[in-house]
């Protein structure tokens, strides 16, 4: 029988940066958090479990991305994604974790390549499902300004949004509302601070060919959570 194993890549955005959430083990051993599948519990919650006791990240929803073979074969890790934002998760090394960092995920430490490929796949589906879902808002705090959240997409998707238009396009789609209160970004008036009221939100049809073809690469032989081609 194989090793069966829990992972999670957990994304969140800081000042204008998609990141990752990664631990350090002994010596300078970086990886996802993680561990092996035992017992009759869901994979689902065990890796729920795993995240909180290796960074102390509690209450989090995930989403299974798909399994991915280990050790030449011998073993099978099924990963799943979190997308949080990170205020309200403050971050605690467990027991056998010397250290857990938000990473940028254009400055990496080093990972086992398998592990790394769980992340960059994480991040295609990511990118994918933002060209149609309001993922971005997953990211955000609870009150956030209209700067702020097309910041969050820009970074997920990686291109330059229109401010005018994003801000026409997000109000029209009624997917936010304000929230009562504004914050400073800098010279002039202070932002008026928006919170989610969910619906359905897609950005303009630029970003979601571009999300499209990003996503076209998805399966590249990994097998999703029946075990069949993704």
């Amino acid at each position: 029988m194989k090793r069966l194993e829990v992972e999670v890549v957990v994304f969140t955005v800081r000042q204008g940066r998609l990141e990752a959430l990664l631990v350090r083990g002994p010596g300078n051993a970086w990886a996802l958090p993680g561990r092996p599948a035992s017992g009759t519990l869901p994979l689902a919650e065990q890796a729920r479990s795993a995240l909180a006791e290796a960074a102390g990240v509690r209450d989090v929803e995930l989403e299974q991305l798909y399994s991915f073979d280990r050790d030449e074969g011998e073993g099978v890790a099924v990963a799943h994604m979190a997308l949080i934002a990170a205020e309200p998760h403050p971050l605690a090394p467990g027991p056998e974790v010397v250290e857990v960092r938000w990473c940028d995920l254009d400055d990496l430490p080093g990972l086992p390549p398998q592990q790394a490929d769980a992340l960059e796949y994480g991040h295609q589906r990511l990118r994918a499902k933002s060209a149609y879902a309001p993922i971005a808002f997953q990211l955000m705090p609870e009150a956030f300004t209209m700067r702020e959240l097309r910041h969050a997409y820009e970074a997920v998707l990686g291109v330059d949004l229109d401010p005018r238009n994003f801000r026409r396009d997000v109000l029209a789609a009624s997917v936010v509302e304000p929230a009562g209160s504004a914050r400073s970004e800098g010279p002039g008036r202070p932002a008026q601070l928006y919170r989610s009221v969910g619906g359905e939100f897609s950005v303009v049809a630029q970003e979601r060919r571009i999300a499209r073809a990003i996503s076209s690469g998805e399966g590249n032989g990994r097998s999703g959570p029946d075990g069949g081609e993704g």
